[in-house]
């Protein structure tokens, strides 16, 4: 058995592959525990791991209005100098035997480079859409960055794909969705998605097994970051007059009874792999899980991303791919929307591409995959 920590931060979608990942490592004997913000412990707690505070940086955390987050996320996740204290410090009060850092936390992926375990770096979708280099999300954290490291003498980086370089880097994304892979660094693996062990919600549908009609699953992002109430109104209106069955996951958001059409059903979650196998088209704000959960079973996607992190680029690979279509998610009209629908439910080209990347996504590695990596990190 070896001791093994997980520096992880809640950003929604990165903690569940992460967890997949761990889930198979505590299979095969080893001993897990989760290093993060105290927002995340019923999370973990929920599925059987040792979860302590990554230190410092975790008091600093705050709740802020999304408009406020960004600076407390760079503050005390991304760019925290005090990772540079907390990360030896857990390694020597954990009796850490590798460390597994998730890929935004540059403070911690700088300290890493002092430290005498091994260490891996987790990226929680397709580098080169969660953060191409010279792109928007890196230009405002590398000069953050770049101070923070100046602070401990470690030379500065021309792009953060740098500081991933630097270590064995597994990704749960395939090569194909990612539009900059044949620039990724030879530590860069792109392993596939990998979901955790989950379940099942025991959720009965409403719908006779005798209706045929085409069935939608309406999937936006469930973490407290965006507004998602104008995306789901926007599709609930374009839903309304189609002949289609809906089932939307709204998560934290609320949505009054009176906007929900007679085709559609509004619940909190549903695990993505107990029904994307009877849906037909995915309508969703293009967040790495969800985008890679539908294409795991051949179903095309319409994207209406936030502008924000790896979602405009993974809407625009799935167009430039040919599996679904990517809307404004901000201003696309309940009429574009409905006609995105049509068009990707009727030109059968979709799902035969979807079809095909779900092919891709079979013969990857996943979660066991990765977990073979670290284990073969701990025996160099």
């Amino acid at each position: 058995m070896r001791r093994l920590l997980f520096l992880t931060w809640n950003g929604a979608g990165n903690q569940p592959p992460a967890l997949a990942i761990a889930q198979v490592l505590r299979h095969r004997g080893h001993d897990v525990t989760f290093a993060g913000y105290d927002s995340q412990r019923p999370y973990f707690a929920e599925r059987g791991f040792r979860f302590v505070p990554v230190g410092r940086s975790s008091i600093a955390w705050r709740e802020e209005p999304p408009e406020g987050m960004f600076a407390v996320k760079l503050q005390t996740v991304w760019s925290s100098v005090d990772h540079l204290v907390d990360l030896p410090r857990l390694i020597s009060e954990e009796r850490s035997d590798a460390v597994v850092i998730d890929c935004l936390m540059f403070g911690a992926l700088a300290a890493a480079e002092n430290v005498s375990i091994p260490v891996a770096n987790f990226i929680h979708s397709a580098p080169g859409a969660l953060m191409p280099p010279g792109g928007k999300f890196e230009a405002q954290l590398l000069g953050s960055i770049n101070r923070l490291r100046a602070h401990v003498g470690l030379p500065e980086l021309g792009n953060l794909w740098e500081a991933w370089a630097r270590y064995l880097s597994l990704s749960n994304s395939i090569r194909p969705l990612d539009p900059l892979a044949d620039q990724a660094p030879a530590s860069f693996r792109y392993l596939g998605p990998m979901a955790e062990e989950l379940l099942p919600s025991g959720w009965k549908s409403p719908w006779a097994p005798s209706d045929r009609r085409p069935l939608v699953l309406v999937s936006f992002s469930t973490g407290p970051y965006w507004d998602q109430t104008s995306r789901i109104l926007r599709t609930l209106d374009a839903i309304r007059t189609r002949k289609i069955r809906a089932l939307v996951t709204a998560g934290p958001t609320e949505i009054d009874a009176y906007s929900v059409p007679n085709n559609a059903v509004i619940v909190r979650r549903i695990p993505h792999d107990e029904i994307l196998s009877q849906v037909d088209l995915t309508i969703t704000h293009a967040g790495h899980g969800t985008v890679t959960a539908s294409l795991k079973h051949g179903v095309p996607l319409v994207c209406l991303p936030n502008l924000a992190g790896d979602q405009p680029i993974l809407a625009s690979q799935i167009q430039a791919l040919g599996c679904g279509l990517a809307l404004d998610g901000d201003s696309a009209t309940s009429l574009e929307i409905g006609k995105a629908i049509d068009q990707v439910i009727e030109e059968h080209s979709f799902s035969a591409r979807a079809q095909s990347l779900a092919s891709t996504i079979s013969e990857s590695a996943g979660a066991a995959g990765a977990a073979e990596e670290v284990e073969q990190l701990l025996a160099l």
